[in-house]
């Protein structure tokens, strides 16, 4: 854990953006969708996160002079024309930032069970029907592999595999 967070002003303009991204199921779910991204982001090397969140900064304050507040205090129409310019940007990084909003809030949005379940995605019972379905297709191959895989080394015959799998020769 590389111990990512967002402050207070890159949490507000997460959350302001979650209605503009997410359906509207997921606008309780702001927090979460937010504590995901930072997961997300914490696994991404630290001048991703970095730039993200000078990226926040900059979205956020780039509403000024169009609509006199920051875009995190911004709703409704004025929030989604606003993230529209972004997306259609006159500079690269604006295009770049808004792709990545989008793709990393939607990402965080669908990760959470409550917006798995609303779209009906379970994979679950189909894992384990195809599973199910591998093992029985393909037994004979796995139990092939698994006697060639327990064998003792030709090459290392005194090697025993389970005084390899205990750390001791």
């Amino acid at each position: 854990m590389t111990g990512f967070h967002f402050d207070a002003s890159a949490r507000a303009v997460l959350r302001s953006l979650v209605p503009v991204l997410c359906p509207a199921d997921a606008v309780p779910l702001a927090d979460s969708i937010i504590d995901h991204l930072e997961l997300t982001l914490g696994a991404a090397p630290a001048m991703m996160g970095r730039g993200f969140k000078l990226g926040l900064l900059a979205y956020d304050l780039g509403s000024l002079p169009r609509y006199f507040r920051r875009a995190h205090l911004l709703a409704g129409d004025k929030a989604e024309r606003y993230f529209a310019s972004w997306e259609h940007g006159l500079t690269p990084l604006q295009v770049q930032l808004a792709r990545a909003l989008n793709q990393l809030v939607g990402l965080a949005c669908y990760e959470q069970p409550e917006m798995t379940a609303a779209v009906g995605y379970a994979p679950a019972p189909w894992i384990e029907k195809v599973t199910r379905k591998r093992l029985s297709v393909y037994k004979d191959d796995i139990d092939k592999q698994a006697r060639q895989i327990l064998a003792p080394d030709p090459l290392r015959p005194a090697v025993q595999l389970k005084k390899v799998a205990h750390g001791r020769r």
